[in-house]
């Protein structure tokens, strides 16, 4: 049975999400296995395995309330043990405590049983006050605190740290050169490097009771190829991880952890174009035999259809104990990708539950600066726990309808924020526009056209304005400066080339100013976003963004002005024949070809 105070918590934190108290009175049971739930003469039954399904019983009922029923009575059962979610809290933006546990009862309420923070840097190792620096770690106490939180209605907070790439933060340092092969990797192999990760699995055991832990070991880049080379001279790639991961596995067990890792070291050195996804990647048997006691996790969020995804986990299968990452996509500057998402990810977790996948988990990175607030994508949570407890043929509609409620945004605001992006081509638009220098062209040949992204623009905003909350209000403000730079950028170059000299001195008396004001909206209302959800350090790095963009404004219509009054002979950007926009739209290539190495 489920104690009183037990029940009371779990309705209250569903009550929370939802927004909605349940009116009736409701018989809970403890269930074998899976979830019932009955709905009939105004009083209600869940019979439900464990907290976490009876979480997502009350959700049920909850939708009965919101859609206008009197009537239920479903039994679900999960086709996939563990399903939840990594939050990257190491690309800028690390969530509040509050925030953690306003996520966990989200996931909660949907029957969702897992998360993961995925941390390089951002937590407290005793031994090394360098890791996390002036980052907003996460301290034991507060993993601690969250760890208790989340076991409480049934979700497993596993660590997710990186013991080989992705090192970058930590090994800027001076004093942890002694530990870099390359600039973002560690020196495989050398025993100092060992007595940092196990202090950083040491630390993860002190906080959480999981038996599970990730660590990472993905897109290491080179490794051996550095300091190790200079040390060691030429060495089998193969070797040299797996020698890694048995060194990182034993540390591991030794505090009670099952590690899981990254799978693309292994295809893409088996891959003559260092390639994850190659269907030619071949990986020695040898080597496969030789793997220690870890699950490995292929992520994949690029293809649209199942047969992809099903010979993949064919492939990892064949090697072991298999997870699957999949992604909700945040990581492209401002508002989700939702269209992208839905492309993907539906046929992903229809192959998952059909093959019965023990663990499956959305990612949501913040690439280049956590510029996405994470709640903005709360409502694509149901494209991975439908299809896990409904079963792969679970209608979109379901989904839809979870979203709208565990997220508290509608489904036609979802919809808007997919605007920013062009339905049918893969280019960061909004993120483009935003950040991109006002004369340079370095937007030039981009996929999408300049009317096109106006055009979603009026769409979008027309939606947003029927509704007065933080969320919309910021992604209006993110659209009323796409709509005016692309309005801009349209006839910019043509307008100079043919000396429309009176539309040039609108432009910089009236339409930059007036763009600076739309960004300087934006930036607060961004800024609101980021106090509510994130710790503080993050936030610098997007406000000298925005400072610099606003800057830049002004300098660039001064410039104008000086070509108008005849002080300079031509304006050097524009007499340039564009070429093709750069190749990664990071924000320092959208700014100059000189900051094409920048990391701010």
């Amino acid at each position: 049975m489920f104690a009183n105070e037990v029940i009371r918590d779990i309705r209250s934190r569903v009550a929370a999400t939802t927004g909605i108290d349940l009116p009736y009175a409701i018989d809970i049971k403890k269930a074998e296995s899976g979830l019932h739930v009955r709905l009939a003469g105004g009083s209600a039954l869940i019979e439900a395995e464990n907290e976490n399904a009876l979480a997502r019983g009350f959700f049920l009922l909850t939708r009965c309330v919101r859609e206008g029923k009197d009537a239920l009575d479903v039994t679900q059962t999960r086709r996939v043990a563990t399903s939840g979610m990594m939050a990257d809290c190491s690309r800028g933006a690390v969530m509040t405590v509050a925030s953690v546990k306003r996520y966990i009862d989200q996931l909660a309420s949907l029957g969702m049983n897992m998360l993961m923070l995925y941390t390089e840097d951002t937590y407290e190792v005793p031994e090394y006050p360098r890791l996390g620096y002036l980052r907003g770690r996460y301290t034991q106490a507060e993993l601690r605190e969250l760890d208790d939180y989340a076991a409480s209605i049934g979700v497993e907070l596993i660590p997710c740290i990186q013991a080989l790439g992705h090192m970058k933060q930590f090994l800027q340092w001076a004093e942890n050169g002694v530990l870099r092969d390359q600039p973002d990797v560690l020196l495989c192999g050398d025993e100092k490097t060992y007595e940092f990760i196990e202090a950083c699995v040491r630390s993860m055991r002190a906080c959480m009771r999981t038996k599970r832990i990730h660590i990472g070991m993905d897109e290491a880049h080179g490794v051996g190829l550095g300091r190790y080379l200079a040390r060691n001279g030429m060495a089998d790639r193969f070797e040299i991880l797996h020698n890694h991961v048995c060194r990182v596995t034993e540390i591991c067990e030794r505090y009670g952890f099952r590690p899981i890792m990254w799978s693309d070291m292994y295809f893409r050195l088996g891959s003559k174009t260092n390639n994850y996804y190659d269907t030619e990647s071949r990986i020695p048997q040898e080597i496969i035999d030789r793997i220690p006691e870890i699950d490995l996790c292929y992520w994949d969020y690029y293809h649209t259809d199942e047969a992809t995804y099903d010979a993949m986990l064919e492939r990892h299968e064949a090697m072991g104990r298999t997870c699957f990452a999949g992604g909700i996509w945040t990581w492209w500057g401002f508002l989700p990708q939702v269209e992208r998402t839905r492309r993907t990810m539906l046929p992903a977790m229809r192959v998952c539950a059909r093959r019965g996948v023990d663990m499956v988990f959305a990612t949501l990175w913040g690439d280049d600066g956590a510029e996405t607030d994470i709640f903005l994508s709360s409502g694509l949570l149901p494209y991975f726990s439908e299809t896990c407890w409904q079963g792969p043929d679970c209608p979109e509609e379901e989904i839809i309808l979870c979203g709208e409620l565990v997220s508290g945004i509608p489904h036609e605001v979802q919809e808007a924020f997919a605007k920013l992006y062009p339905e049918d081509l893969d280019t960061p638009t909004g993120k483009n526009l935003i950040w991109c220098d006002p004369l340079f062209p370095l937007l030039h040949g981009m996929k999408d056209s300049m009317e096109d992204a106006i055009a979603r623009a009026d769409e979008a905003l027309a939606v947003l304005g029927k509704y007065d909350t933080p969320e919309c209000r910021y992604a209006a403000c993110v659209f009323e400066v796409v709509r005016a730079k692309a309005e801009i950028l349209c006839g910019l170059r043509e307008r100079y080339l043919t000396g429309d000299r009176a539309w040039l001195a609108a432009l910089a008396d009236e339409k930059m100013p007036a763009l600076a004001e739309k960004y300087e909206a934006l930036r607060w209302a961004h800024r609101l976003l980021w106090a509510r959800d994130n710790k503080r350090p993050g936030w610098e790095v997007l406000a000298l963004r925005y400072g610099a963009v606003m800057g830049r404004l002004a300098d660039a219509a001064q410039e104008i002005r000086e070509y108008l009054a005849g002080d300079i002979p031509a304006i050097e950007a524009l007499e340039e024949t564009p070429m093709s926009p750069p190749r990664y739209t990071v924000y320092a290539s959208l700014i100059s070809p000189a900051a094409a190495t920048w990391t701010v």
